[in-house]
Formats: structure tokens, C-alpha cells, sequence
């Protein structure tokens, strides 16, 4: 189970943190730097997102139904935003991409 954080966006208290980057520090541990799941895709590249669904699941006994497990089921929001967000949307305007290669 994972502690609750602070998210690094709207500064509220999350019970699903998802880790963006680590701090590292001369001496010490580095200092993990958390956001919630709805401020996360906005930080998050689609791999990064998956990556930790991935770490996340794979070690995880709750996540054999995914939604059984808040923590699973955040990283599995967060990843479905990030490719959301990374998926071009087409425009109107424009003509659909030639998949003939002329």
C-alpha cells in the first residue's frame, strides 16, 4: 500500500500517488516528488505512465482484477490520459494521410 502524498500541482493529499521524478541529493536518499492522478498526465510522458502500471501490476497480489487495486487502477487512468493527450487528433481541414506512399 502506498502512503498517501501531497501532489506537486493542486497540493491536495492523494491516497493513489504516482511518482514523477526523484530529487537526487548529495547525501541521503533521493526525495520523490508525487502527483495525483489527475494532475500526473499532464507531467508524464505515455512511457513513463506505462512503465510504472507495468512495475505497479506486476508486483501487486490486489491487481488481478486491475480494479480491485486503487493504486492499479490510478496508474491505469493516468496511462489512458497520457496516450490521450500524445494521440494526434486530425483535423477537418486537412486531407487523411496518403497510407499508399505516392
Amino acid at each position: 500500500m502506498h502512503p498517501r502524498r501531497m501532489c506537486l500541482d493542486c497540493q491536495t493529499i492523494t491516497e493513489t500517488p504516482v511518482l514523477l521524478y526523484a530529487i537526487e541529493r548529495n547525501s541521503g536518499p533521493a526525495f520523490p516528488v508525487y502527483a495525483c492522478p489527475d494532475c500526473a498526465p499532464a507531467r508524464l510522458s505515455y512511457d513513463s505512465a506505462l512503465s510504472q502500471l507495468f512495475n505497479h501490476t506486476t508486483h501487486c497480489a490486489d491487481c488481478t482484477p486491475i480494479d480491485s487495486c486503487p493504486q492499479g487502477w490510478a496508474l491505469s487512468r493516468v496511462v489512458g490520459r497520457c496516450l490521450r493527450r500524445v494521440r494526434p487528433t486530425p483535423t477537418p481541414d486537412s486531407p487523411p494521410p496518403n497510407s499508399l506512399g505516392s
